[in-house]
């Protein structure tokens, strides 16, 4: 009695590392919106390193006694809200970058819905960081990088909306009920 074997199949190639389907990561990709949420987040990311607050010292017979300038990074006098909102939209960004880049994560909202309330509560820190702090007298006041950062994050919240609505997300609340944003 013999036994007829089939003859073996292709050789099985192991899985490879740059994900399911074998392709290797195409930039080209990803949407240009998305990578504008992540240009923005890095951006924001990088200014509050800078000057966020500013104080020039004078005696008032123009002559300058000194300066000082913090980042982001300083939490006294009502300034940690900044630093907040900061995080928030580093955060909401970064969020985005590990849907698109590391699917296999199971973030524990849909991605566009976070990125998108991340980037608009960033938003709202920004504006009540305007006014929630210790009297900056007529010497003082929000420098360069904050101004920079509540931009970005004003766009960003834009943007992270186009893009919910643009891929059928559902946002929480009233929030769905939103006017569509751009095309």
């Amino acid at each position: 009695m013999s036994h007829d074997v089939p003859p073996p199949g292709p050789p099985t190639q192991p899985p490879s590392a740059s994900g399911p389907s074998g392709g290797s990561f195409d930039p080209a990709s990803v949407n240009r919106l998305d990578w504008a949420i992540l240009g923005i987040g890095f951006i924001v990311l990088i200014f509050s390193f800078f000057n966020y607050y500013s104080w020039d010292f004078g005696s008032g017979y123009g002559i300058n006694l000194g300066s000082v300038s913090w980042s982001a990074w300083h939490f006294s006098h009502g300034l940690f809200i900044a630093w907040f909102a900061m995080v928030i939209t580093v955060l909401s960004a970064a969020a985005l970058a590990v849907s698109l880049f590391v699917p296999t994560v199971t973030l524990p909202a849909p991605d566009r819905m976070l990125t998108f309330v991340g980037f608009a509560v960033g938003f709202v820190l920004y504006l009540i960081a305007i006014f929630a702090h210790s009297d900056f007298g007529p010497a003082g006041g929000h420098g360069f990088s904050f101004w920079v950062s509540l931009i970005l994050a004003g766009v960003g919240a834009v943007i992270a909306l186009m893009r919910a609505q643009q891929t059928n997300t559902v946002l929480p609340g009233k929030l769905n009920s939103l006017p569509r944003v751009g095309r």
